[in-house]
């Protein structure tokens, strides 16, 4: 029989969400979510369903990542370049906005954010997996113009915005070493 391995590592997506999640705290938009994170993988749901199987007091916002893992341009493999892709939807005009400049302003900095996203999870590595992932840079792009993504949108939210989030970073360790 094959013996079972753990998998002790951290997956860049999950820590990237939590320092998104740190931020948004720290800008008090996270009122009214009381106990639910806001930032899902992508899934096969309706949002009118997900909406209320959730007990939300305030203004209503989800953010849905998906992740895209590309081809790095330098030499060394474990030198790595991935995506995530953020769809943010909103209540309200106000919020949503406010959220994607959160996001914007925290990471749209290169190897700033990377050094402030590395310095919030050794300070916090306590509540996080252990910590294999080092940041080397960030940049944030919007994709479509959030006209287009209103004819897609849910009843309970009226504002939608999606970005991209490139990061570069390398592991420590490997699954395979």
């Amino acid at each position: 029989m094959a013996e079972s391995v753990a998998l002790q590592t951290a997956f860049p997506p999950v820590l990237i969400n939590k320092y998104i999640l740190a931020q948004l705290k720290r800008f008090e938009l996270l009122t009214g979510i009381e106990g639910i994170d806001p930032i899902f993988p992508v899934q096969s749901t309706n949002l009118d369903d997900l909406y209320t199987e959730i007990t939300i007091t305030g203004e209503p916002f989800m953010i849905f990542w998906d992740r895209l893992i590309r081809y790095g341009s330098d030499t060394k493999y474990w030198n790595k370049k991935e995506q995530l892709v953020y769809t943010i939807h909103s209540a309200s005009d106000i919020q949503g906005i406010n959220i994607s400049r959160v996001i914007t302003e925290a990471l749209d900095r290169e190897d700033a954010a990377a050094q402030d996203v590395n310095t919030w999870l050794s300070e916090n590595s306590a509540d996080l997996p252990p910590l294999n992932v080092f940041f080397h840079n960030f940049r944030v792009f919007q994709i479509d113009e959030t006209r287009d993504l209103l004819e897609l949108a849910s009843v309970k939210f009226n504002w939608k915005n999606k970005i991209i989030i490139e990061y570069d970073y390398h592991t420590n360790t490997s699954l395979y070493n």
